[in-house]
């Protein structure tokens, strides 16, 4: 079944998108140690994201020889956190990470989502011009965020403004508790960002006014 909703653009022939379901998560973890050998997400922790889909969604991208990306967002009226994004290098340029970001973008709709927020490494330009296409823009600056001392850039795009470009994203009144910052990251070989992947921990709250750069 695929997981995309309104006239989200599929990545290129043979790719399907949809959602996760617990059988993915053996070969999605694969993946991810691939991808963040440094920084990879524990097994147990997709299996625990996974039990929660009343703030959660995970999505896979999927090709004939098996899953090539994957993406997830937790949204918590009226917040909704991009928790990660990665696309395989051998599938690079067939907008496999813009399909998934866009369907993320579309779920915080769904949801009631005032704001998306993602973070980004602050020497990664290409994926910062990625969200910026998309209607991102910086808000906070939080230094040496990253295992090896690089800042993030946290960027946030406005849903009332994705109604201008996106009309067709419906809303619904959905309402969530216990919010918890996220582990973001974001790995697309589409746009060269394979050094991309956070080091925060959950647990950590919304950077403020008072503490912004």
């Amino acid at each position: 079944m695929n997981g995309l909703s309104g006239t989200t653009r599929l990545p290129g022939p043979g790719v399907t998108v949809r959602d996760m379901v617990p059988a993915d998560i053996p070969a999605v973890h694969e993946l991810e140690v691939r991808l963040f050998p440094v920084d990879a997400w524990p097994l147990q922790m997709f299996v625990d994201e996974l039990a929660q889909p009343e703030t959660r969604r995970y999505l896979i991208a999927e090709a004939p020889d098996g899953i090539v990306g994957y993406a997830g967002l937790m949204c918590i009226e009226p917040i909704a956190d991009v928790q990660t994004i990665a696309v395989v290098p051998e599938y690079e340029g067939r907008g496999i990470g813009s399909a998934l970001l866009t369907e993320l973008i579309r779920e915080g709709r769904r949801r009631g989502a005032a704001d998306v927020l993602l973070e980004v490494r602050a020497d990664n330009p290409r994926a910062q011009q990625l969200y910026v296409r998309f209607g991102f823009e910086q808000i906070h600056v939080r230094r040496k965020y990253y295992r090896d001392g690089v800042d993030a850039l946290i960027m946030r795009l406005e849903l009332a403004d994705v109604l201008t470009v996106h009309e067709d994203i419906p809303h619904e009144d959905v309402r969530y508790k216990n919010l918890r910052y996220p582990d973001v990251r974001y790995q697309d070989a589409e746009i060269n960002s394979a050094d991309q992947h956070t080091a925060g921990q959950p647990g950590e709250t919304t950077p403020t006014e008072a503490d912004q750069q």
